[in-house]
């Protein structure tokens, strides 16, 4: 088992006291956020992407890098991945991300997918997708380092099987998909294990976090939305449900389910805490993480 945190989740406390904190509760990986933030965002209350304090820029100089390498080393935690939000086709700025992933040792880049919200055509989308991905395969072969497609609604992959669509004419050593079963309540359900096993070689990383579905409690029909029986009070008004994060145990994804997947499979990657319900306070987070995964999978092992 092993377990590394994402500091977008992180984002009230510096690279040492999370790198500290994170140790304590007996996590060993760091995936560093990796994006600009400005200076007006840093007079800002800390938030998950906007003034986030453990933020490793892009465009960081030694003295940035240092700092974030010696606060990792001190503490014996081991850089991961680099995470950046990087643009479909800015190869430039992928390839920025690719220096820094090489230079602080991480083995893994989650790369850019293109989004979509009903403007353009999937087709187009797609094929601009696997352009840039033929440049990105190049890049990870060149710097030794692993580009991850992520599973992200909002996007063409949302799921498993359009993930495994994008990336399955590419080599696995060099591209691989971040599973990520939270994002995909918002959107790209697909029974886990199914897609796990379609995903195959390509499968590289998974992100733990959980999220749930709501409606509005006065709506007419917010009886039978419940599961009540009887007649729609307005059956020309259909009920709108809101997608939101959740603690780990109480969403919708059932991670003991999850993990039993992921066990069948054979995954023996890390597994990403990015929890962004705000339910605890950061130190508590990473212990309850560490608690829940270790417990469950000893539930697992037997």
């Amino acid at each position: 088992m092993k377990l590394s945190i994402f500091t977008v989740a992180t984002p009230d406390v510096t690279p040492e006291q999370l790198c500290e904190v994170a140790a304590a509760a007996g996590i060993e990986g760091i995936e560093w956020r990796c994006k600009a933030t400005p200076e007006a965002l840093r007079q800002e209350k800390p938030s998950f992407w906007g003034n986030n304090r453990c933020t490793l820029s892009p465009d960081a100089e030694e003295e940035e890098i240092v700092r974030f390498e010696q606060a990792a080393k001190q503490h014996g935690m081991r850089p991961i991945a680099i995470t950046p939000y990087l643009t479909v086709g800015d190869l430039e700025a992928t390839e920025q991300v690719f220096r820094l992933a090489r230079r602080f040792g991480a083995s893994m880049v989650r790369v850019g997918v293109p989004g979509y919200n009903r403007t353009r055509n999937y087709n187009e989308l797609f094929e601009e997708g696997v352009r840039y991905l033929a440049e990105v395969e190049s890049l990870a072969k060149d710097y030794n380092v692993k580009a991850l497609v992520e599973t992200h609604h909002v996007t063409i992959a949302p799921s498993a099987g359009l993930t495994h669509r994008l990336v399955s004419r590419f080599n696995p050593d060099q591209i691989g998909v971040l599973y990520d079963p939270g994002n995909m309540v918002h959107e790209g359900y697909e029974n886990y294990r199914m897609g796990l096993e379609l995903l195959g070689p390509y499968l590289a990383h998974v992100h733990v976090k959980n999220a749930g579905w709501s409606f509005d409690q006065t709506h007419p029909n917010a009886s039978q939305a419940a599961g009540g029986s009887g007649a729609e009070a307005n059956s020309l008004d259909p009920i709108a449900f809101q997608s939101s994060w959740r603690p780990i145990a109480s969403g919708v994804v059932p991670w003991k389910q999850v993990l039993a997947d992921l066990k069948a499979v054979g995954y023996d990657g890390w597994f990403g805490l990015e929890d962004f319900s705000s339910a605890y306070s950061t130190p508590e987070m990473l212990k309850v993480y560490a608690t829940q995964i270790g417990t469950w999978m000893e539930e697992l092992n037997g």
